[in-house]
C-alpha cells in the first residue's frame, strides 16, 4: 500500500515500508554511524556478560556447591570427585578437562564452536582458581543442605542462562551431546540428561545420600532458572483480531506499532459471511498499547491474545533496518 504525500511542494508516494524506514533511521542515522556505535557499545556489553556469567558459576560453587557437598553434575560434579579423591584442587581438573573437550570440540564442530567456547573454557576454571583462594575460610551456610542447593541453583542457572543470552556456550560436557548428535543425530537434550545422571551416580560412592538429593534439587533449580533467563525480556504475544474495520486496523498497527501485518481469510461460522482476521506479533511490553490502538479504530473488534514461545522474523530475531534500509526508499 502507498500513500501520497506532499514533499517541498510535490507531491510523491511512499510505501508502508517507507515508513518502517524513516521511523529507523530516526534512530540509525543515514551514515549508519550510530549502528556502528551500538554494535561496540553491544559487544562490549555480551563480553561483560560472558565474565559476569562465568564469575557468579563460578562463585556458586566455591560458596555454596563445595563446602555444603552437594552432588552436581557435569565437569565440575566430575572434578570434584577426582578432587575428593585425591585432594588436589578441583579447579586443575576443570581446567584440564575443559581443555581436552574444547579441543576435541574444535576439531568436530568447527570454527563457530571455538568462537562461542573459547573464552568459557578458559574463564570458569580461573575464576574457580581465584574465588578458591579468596573465599577459602568462608562458609555463608552451615548445615542447610535446602538453602545451599536453592542458592546454588539460582546463581548457577542465572549464570549459564546469562552465557547462553551471549550466543555463547559454557563448554564441558555440553561439547559430547553436540559431537554425539552431529555423528548420529541423537538428540542433545536426551544426552546430556544421560551424562549429567552418570556423573551425579559415580559421585555417590564419596557422598551420602541426603547430599546427592539435594543435589538433584538444585539441577531442578538451576534448569528451570535458565529457562526462565533465557526467555527474560523476550516475551511476545501474538494478536488476531476479526473486525470489519480490517484496512483502519491494519494501518494503525503498521504506523503506530511499528509491527508488521499478516492478513488471514476467514469465514463468520454464524452468518457464513467471509471476513479478514488480522494477525501480528507484539512485545509483551507493547501489549497493552497494541490493545487501546485496535480498539481506538473499533470498539467492537473481537481480539484473541495468545502468548508465544519464540518468534522468528523481520522485527524480532534480526532488525528490521538491517533488512528493510534501501535509500532508494528515503524522501
Amino acid at each position: 500500500m502507498c500513500y501520497d504525500l506532499i514533499c517541498g511542494g510535490e507531491k510523491r508516494q511512499i510505501s508502508c515500508r517507507s515508513i518502517f524506514m524513516k521511523i529507523k533511521l530516526g534512530t540509525m542515522g543515514v551514515n549508519g554511524e550510530i549502528t556502528k556505535r551500538q554494535k561496540i557499545l553491544g559487544m562490549i556489553g555480551k563480553n561483560l556478560i560472558l565474565v559476569g556469567g562465568n564469575a557468579m558459576y563460578a562463585l556458586a560453587i566455591v560458596l555454596f556447591v563445595m563446602p555444603s557437598g552437594l552432588v552436581t553434575g557435569g565437569v565440575t560434579g566430575i572434578s570434584i570427585m577426582i578432587g575428593k579423591l585425591t585432594g588436589i584442587e578441583m579447579s586443575y581438573f576443570v581446567f584440564l578437562i575443559n581443555i581436552v573437550l574444547f579441543i576435541w570440540g574444535s576439531v568436530v564442530l568447527g570454527k563457530h564452536f571455538c568462537v562461542t567456547t573459547a573464552a568459557s573454557t578458559i574463564l570458569y576454571p580461573s575464576f574457580l582458581y581465584i574465588f578458591q583462594r579468596v573465599f577459602q575460610n568462608v562458609v555463608l551456610i552451615e548445615n542447610d543442605l535446602v538453602l545451599c542447593a536453592a542458592a546454588a541453583g539460582v546463581m548457577i542457572g542465572v549464570a549459564v542462562g546469562m552465557v547462553a543470552r551471549t550466543d555463547s556456550s559454557t563448554g564441558g560436557t555440553d561439547i559430547p551431546p553436540l559431537i554425539i548428535n552431529k555423528w548420529t543425530g541423537f538428540p542433545v537434550g536426551t544426552m546430556l540428561f544421560i551424562i549429567d545422571a552418570t556423573v551425579i551416580c559415580t559421585q555417590l560412592p564419596v557422598s551420602s545420600v541426603r547430599q546427592a538429593l539435594y543435589g538433584i534439587l538444585m539441577v531442578v533449580v538451576y534448569s528451570f532458572v535458565i529457562n526462565q533467563v533465557m526467555m527474560m525480556g523476550n516475551g511476545k504475544v501474538q494478536i488476531q483480531v476479526i473486525t470489519s474495520c480490517t484496512r483502519e486496523i491494519r494501518d494503525a498497527v503498521l504506523t503506530e506499532l511499528h509491527r508488521g501485518v499478516t492478513l488471514l481469510s476467514g469465514k463468520r461460522g454464524l452468518s457464513g459471511e467471509s471476513c479478514d482476521v488480522v494477525l501480528t506479533v507484539v512485545s509483551s511490553r507493547q501489549l497493552a498499547r497494541a490493545k487501546k490502538t485496535i480498539l481506538d479504530v473499533d470498539p467492537d473488534a473481537f481480539m484473541i491474545v495468545s502468548k508465544v514461545g519464540e518468534v522468528n522474523g523481520n522485527g524480532f530475531s534480526f532488525s528490521k533496518g538491517d533488512k528493510w534500509l534501501d535509500k532508494s526508499d528515503i524522501l
